[in-house]
C-alpha cells in the first residue's frame, strides 16, 4: 500500500508541473516554423547546419505522431487547436469553414474550433500575432478575424523574407509559419531520394533567415523557437500509415529549454498548441486534449520513460531500391534478386528477417548485408535492440526466368479521342505486341510505351497463372483506367468507367495452370507526370495478399 501511495505521488506530481501549476520563465515571443512534408530520417540524413545548431542548443524528438489520416490539414490543424479531428471535424485536405462532414465539439462565434491564435488573442488581448504560409490551404485553417497579419507567398523563400522582416519589425508575441516544398519535393522526386534531401537542405537556409530575425530585433533571449513537421511520407506519396509518414521531428530552442536533449516524452501533433500556451504562460481550454511537452525544460523533471516497462518502439529497418522512391522490392529476370536492406540513421541494433510471410523474432534469420533469392518471396523485416524492437516491414520480390517459360504476352493499342468505356478489344488494331514478365507499366521490354503513345490507349496481357493449392481466391485491381481480367473462361473483375478504381473479385482455381487475360483502357492523362498504373493482387486461404509473382505467370500452358 505505501508503494502505491508513492506511485500515486509521484504521478500527481508530475502531472501538476504539466498542467500549469508552473510555467517556463523568461519566455515572450514564440515562432513556430512548420515545414511541410520533412521526415525525422529526412532531417537526420540531409546537411541541415541552422536546424542542427537549434537541436544542439535545445531539445528534441524524432518521434512525433500524426494525426490520421497522414495529410497536411488535418496535421497543420491539430498543431493550431490542440486537438484531433474527431473533435475538430478537419477530417482531410477538403475542410473548410462552415462545411461539416464531422461538426467540432465548440465553436468561437467566427465558426472555429477554439485553437491557439483564438486563446492567446482572449488572454493576451495586446499580444500581436501573424501567419505567414506557402500553401494556400493552410490560411482556410486559420482563425483569422482574431490574427493581427495573415498572408500567403508563392515560395517558401518568400515566405521566409517577409516572415524575417515582420519579426524585425513588429517583434511579435506568436508568429506561425508553414513552408510547403518539402512536400512538393517528396511527391516529385520521391521521399529520401537526393532531390528530397537537398530540398530540406535548402529550407534550413529558409529556416536561417527566420532565425536570424528573431537576433537581429534583440528578442533572441526571450524567444521559443520551434520547428515543426505535419507528415513525413514514403516513395512518391503519404496519407497512409507507414513509419515513415506518421512520425516527424519537433524541435525547441529558447530561455529554460535543456541543451542537446533527447525528448523522452511521446508527443503527438495537438501537443504543439499546448506547447505555445505553456510557453507563454496560458491556461489551455478543457476542449482541448494536447499537453504541454514540459519536459523538455530545466526544472520540469526528466519525463515519463519512453514506454511503460516494456518494449520500446524503434524507427524500421529500410529496403533499399534504386531509385529510392520506388516502391519496396522488385523484379528481377533471369537473375537472382539482390535484397538490401539498411537501418536508420543513428539507430542500433540486429535486422532478422523472414521469408515466409511470418513476423520476424529474436531468433529468425540475421541479415548481416547479403540476400540473394532465387525463387520470389515476401521479405518481413524488424529491426532488434536490447530491449527494444521496431515494426516490421515488408518487400515483395519477383523473380522471372525466361528459360522456364515466365511471362506475359501483351498487344498495345491506341484508342479514339472520345472513348468513354472499356473498347471491344476484337476491334482494335495493335500498334505494339511483346512480352513482359509482369502486369506492370513498368516492366521490362513495356515501359517506354507509356511515353511513346500519350494518347488514349489500351492495352492486353495474355498467358497462365500457375495455382499451388486448389482453394477459392481473391483478386484485387487498382488502375487509372478500366480493367477487365478473365482466368479460364470466367470474368473476375469488370470496371468499365476509365478513371481511378479498385475492384475485387473472387473465383475457385484448381491445382494447375490457367489462362489468365487482362485487358487494360485509359483516356489521355491531363497532367503528364500522373503515373500510369496496373496494381493486380491476389490472396488465397494461408497466403497473404501479393502481386502475383513473376514466376507463377507463363507464357504457355505447359
Amino acid at each position: 500500500m505505501k508503494m502505491k501511495k508513492t506511485i500515486v505521488f509521484v504521478c500527481c506530481a508530475l502531472l501538476t508541473a504539466c498542467q500549469g501549476a508552473k510555467f517556463p520563465e523568461g519566455i515572450e515571443h514564440v515562432i513556430v516554423i512548420g515545414i511541410d512534408g520533412m521526415s525525422s530520417q529526412g532531417l537526420i540524413q540531409a546537411h541541415t547546419p541552422c536546424m542542427d545548431s537549434l537541436k544542439h542548443a535545445g531539445a528534441y524528438s524524432y518521434k512525433v505522431r500524426c494525426i490520421l489520416p497522414s495529410v497536411s490539414s488535418p496535421n497543420w490543424h491539430a498543431m493550431l487547436s490542440g486537438a484531433g479531428p474527431e473533435l475538430t471535424g478537419v477530417l482531410d485536405n477538403s475542410w473548410r469553414r462552415g462545411v461539416y462532414e464531422l461538426p467540432p465539439v465548440t465553436l468561437t462565434d467566427n465558426g472555429y474550433f477554439p485553437g491557439i491564435f483564438r486563446i492567446i488573442r482572449d488572454r493576451k488581448p495586446q499580444a500581436v500575432t501573424a501567419s505567414f504560409y506557402n500553401w494556400g490551404g493552410f490560411g482556410d485553417l486559420l482563425e483569422k478575424e482574431v490574427i493581427d497579419s495573415c498572408a500567403t507567398f508563392p515560395s517558401q523563400l518568400e515566405t521566409a523574407k517577409h516572415t524575417a522582416a515582420y519579426i524585425r519589425d513588429k517583434k511579435p508575441d506568436f508568429v506561425f509559419i508553414q513552408l510547403d516544398e518539402i512536400d512538393g519535393a517528396g511527391h516529385e522526386s520521391g521521399h529520401m531520394s537526393p532531390g528530397y534531401l537537398r530540398k530540406i537542405e535548402e529550407t534550413d537556409t529558409h529556416v536561417r533567415l527566420i532565425v536570424d530575425a528573431v537576433a537581429q530585433a534583440g528578442i533572441a533571449g526571450s524567444t521559443l523557437i520551434m520547428v515543426v513537421s505535419d507528415h513525413g511520407g514514403i516513395f512518391y506519396w503519404h496519407g497512409g500509415n507507414a513509419y515513415e509518414e506518421v512520425s516527424t521531428p519537433i524541435i525547441f530552442a529558447g530561455p529554460g529549454v535543456r541543451k542537446d536533449y533527447s525528448i523522452r516524452q511521446q508527443i503527438y501533433k495537438y501537443d504543439v498548441a499546448a506547447d505555445v500556451a505553456f510557453a507563454l504562460g496560458l491556461e489551455t481550454p478543457q476542449a482541448w486534449v494536447g499537453r504541454p511537452t514540459c519536459t523538455a525544460y530545466e526544472g520540469f523533471g526528466n519525463g515519463p520513460a519512453p514506454t511503460y516497462g516494456e518494449t520500446e518502439v524503434l524507427p524500421p529497418p529500410m529496403f533499399y531500391a534504386d531509385p529510392v522512391a520506388v516502391p519496396h522490392g522488385g523484379l528481377s529476370v533471369d537473375k537472382p534478386a539482390e535484397v538490401v536492406i539498411k537501418k536508420p540513421v543513428g539507430v542500433e541494433g540486429d535486422i532478422r528477417y523472414t521469408l515466409d510471410g511470418s513476423m520476424p523474432t529474436r531468433t529468425s534469420a540475421l541479415y548481416d548485408g547479403t540476400l540473394r533469392l532465387e525463387k520470389s518471396a515476401r521479405v518481413m523485416a524488424k529491426l532488434f535492440g536490447a530491449n527494444c524492437e521496431s515494426p516490421r516491414v515488408s518487400a515483395q520480390y519477383r523473380v522471372a526466368d525466361s528459360k522456364a517459360g515466365n511471362g506475359l504476352h501483351y498487344t498495345f493499342y491506341t484508342l479514339p479521342s472520345d472513348i468513354r468505356e472499356m473498347p471491344a478489344f476484337t476491334t482494335l488494331k495493335p500498334v505494339a505486341e511483346g512480352i513482359c514478365y509482369e502486369l506492370d507499366f513498368f516492366a521490362p521490354g513495356f515501359s517506354d510505351l507509356r511515353t511513346r503513345y500519350p494518347q488514349n490507349m489500351a492495352v492486353c496481357f495474355t498467358g497462365w497463372i500457375e495455382i499451388e493449392k486448389e482453394g477459392p481466391y481473391t483478386f484485387y485491381i487498382w488502375t487509372k483506367g478500366g480493367s477487365k481480367l478473365y482466368i479460364k473462361s470466367d470474368m473476375v473483375l469488370n470496371n468499365r468507367r476509365l478513371g481511378d478504381s479498385e475492384t475485387k473479385g473472387e473465383i475457385y482455381l484448381e491445382k494447375g495452370r490457367h489462362p489468365l487475360r487482362l485487358e487494360y483502357a485509359r483516356k489521355q492523362h491531363l497532367h503528364p507526370e500522373v503515373q500510369e498504373t496496373i496494381n493486380l493482387e491476389y490472396e488465397g486461404e494461408g497466403m497473404f495478399r501479393q502481386k502475383i509473382p513473376a514466376d507463377r505467370l507463363f507464357l504457355n500452358k505447359n
